[in-house]
């Protein structure tokens, strides 16, 4: 009978971004919230190749991200603790900003396409989709489905993982 690993032993589920000579290490999201990028993530992408999205439960994730308030609360819901640390440190709102956009598609599409869009220092390598996008995506997905939107707030701050919810 095979035996499997356990994934502990092996598996990062964290990912570590460098900023003003300390690393700050975000830990996955919960699956609700990696979820949410991915479906926000697949409705931008659709959008900017001119496609129509046709999906009634993005409904409500256009409702989430579409000003200012709710662009902080994507982004708190997706770095946890970390966004905390950002703001006590004083990181500014572009840079938290970039930190939060390469979470994003870290979640919605790993590593790799994270790596880009943090080395195109905000030029934008990979997709990460932008308010505009977003607002475009919530114009679509308004205009073909019921007419209501659903507003939702923010789930309870997750905890880390006792190892990974640090800094070095």
């Amino acid at each position: 009978m095979t035996q499997f690993q356990d994934l502990d032993e092996f598996f990062d589920d964290s990912l570590r971004l460098p900023v003003g000579g300390k690393t700050y290490v975000i830990p996955a999201p919960d699956a609700e919230v990696g979820l949410l990028c991915q479906r926000l993530m697949h409705a931008s992408l659709a959008v900017e190749q001119g496609e129509e999205v046709d999906d009634p439960q993005l409904n409500e994730l256009a409702a989430v991200v579409l000003d200012d308030d709710e662009e902080r609360d994507l982004y708190q819901r997706i770095l946890g603790p970390v966004w905390d640390e950002l703001r006590a440190d004083r990181v500014t709102w572009p840079r938290i900003q970039h930190v939060g956009a390469t979470a994003l598609v870290w979640v919605a599409a790993g590593k790799e396409a994270a790596a880009k869009i943090w080395g195109s220092g905000g030029a934008g390598e990979a997709p990460a989709p932008n308010r505009a996008t977003r607002r475009a995506a919530a114009k679509s997905i308004r205009s073909r489905g019921s007419g209501t939107t659903t507003r939702t707030t923010a789930s309870p701050s997750r905890k880390a993982a006792p190892s990974r919810g640090t800094t070095s």
